[in-house]
């Protein structure tokens, strides 16, 4: 695979459909910008050699984006359009490029198994731009309701051979041809070009809720579980908080259940090893061990990799103790030890109908999931 591949992202408009002071490239999700989340995967790809942004000569922003000093990314000035923008910036780069990624600054759920998969068709069809695509799914009416099946829908990235690129954009600005994206310049030389499907969630924002969408996708999901056998005894600690009861669960550590499922669920939602890796039951220095230790590992895991949980469920099974006459206190030591507010976190009991060793009040369990966004 070659790795002097040229990116050119179009980041010179204003969006007027999205309203508001601020263009939408700028606006912030889950603690990054939208054009922060478009150029990462460009950044990350040893693929790309060099990207170029096309920005606003009135831009006051671009400054503040965690990609300004990246040794690969170089600035422009765009034009009052697409076309013109993308060209300035083909001027700009060195005619060595073959072939040229160009994508939008608003759609910024690309990942660089896109790049992998359109640099792969383009020599693989030998076509001159090979773009991404996806089906119709919805309706279509001009005056009557059209066969949705003989339409797709135009993704960015694209990628162009750039020679090609550049004489077609020209062409079409010569002949002030307007061009929604680049696969239509290619079109309208008469040259051929290809198609490969592409993912729903690789939105455009375009519209103020489209940033709603956009943050729904950006979370990841982690499911723990964990069950102890308990035996007689004077109590048990859930969650951070003791309850007094004639069981106590027998572990290595303090046998908080509800902190190691818990535990379990962030480790696999930021893809870490679980927290036996970490905290092993054949370590002596792990008696008896204070479960809130093991959250807090797990945050000191969660900050390095620049994440934070949006939210946790969690449900206990088990026959006794009761739980929920205990439920506000289990929520508040939760809150305490999670570090984050009780209305993200979600707490439920249940029984297992007198079945299995739950059922005969032998064991509790636990089933968690988080989700995880980031910072």
């Amino acid at each position: 695979m070659m790795n002097d591949l040229l990116v050119v992202i179009a980041a010179a408009g204003v969006g007027k459909r999205f309203g508001g002071s601020t263009p939408k490239q700028y606006c912030r999700v889950n603690g990054k910008s939208i054009i922060e989340r478009s150029v990462r995967p460009f950044i990350e790809s040893e693929n790309v050699s060099k990207i170029i942004i096309a920005i606003s000569k009135d831009d006051l922003e671009i400054k503040n984006q965690d990609f300004y000093n990246s040794e690969k990314v170089e600035f422009i000035f765009g034009g009052n359009t697409r076309q013109n923008s993308i060209f300035n910036a083909l001027n700009h780069a060195n005619d060595k490029y073959e072939y040229v990624i160009t994508h939008d600054a608003a759609r910024p759920n690309v990942i660089v198994d896109d790049i992998l998969n359109l640099l792969q068709d383009i020599k693989n069809s030998g076509t001159s731009c090979s773009y991404l695509y996806t089906p119709v799914y919805d309706s279509i009416k001009a005056s009557k309701t059209k066969d949705k099946d003989k339409y797709h829908l135009v993704q960015t990235p694209q990628i162009s051979k750039f020679n090609d690129l550049k004489l077609s954009l020209k062409q079409c600005i010569d002949e002030n041809i307007k061009c929604p994206d680049e696969s239509f310049a290619i079109e309208y030389s008469n040259l051929k070009t290809s198609k490969i499907k592409g993912r729903r969630s690789n939105i455009k924002i375009t519209e103020p809720e489209d940033l709603e969408i956009l943050n729904k996708f950006l979370t990841r999901s982690g499911m723990g579980f964990d069950l102890h056998k308990y035996e007689d005894g004077s109590g048990m600690i859930l969650g951070g908080y003791h309850i007094d009861c004639d069981y106590k669960i027998i572990a290595h550590s303090d046998g908080d259940v509800l902190l190691h499922s818990i535990a379990d669920s962030i480790l696999g939602a930021a893809g870490l090893d679980d927290i036996g890796k970490y905290f092993s039951d054949q370590d002596d220095k792990n008696e008896n061990l204070d479960s809130s230790e093991i959250i807090t590992f797990c945050l000191r895991k969660l900050n390095e990799l620049k994440l934070e949980i949006h939210n946790i469920d969690t449900t206990i099974i088990c026959e006794e103790p009761k739980i929920n006459p205990h439920r506000d206190d289990i929520l508040k030591s939760l809150s305490s030890i999670l570090k984050i507010p009780v209305n993200k976190i979600g707490l439920k009991a249940t029984t297992s109908e007198q079945i299995g060793i739950i059922g005969k009040n032998k064991a509790i369990a636990v089933q968690s999931l988080v989700n995880l966004r980031d910072k």
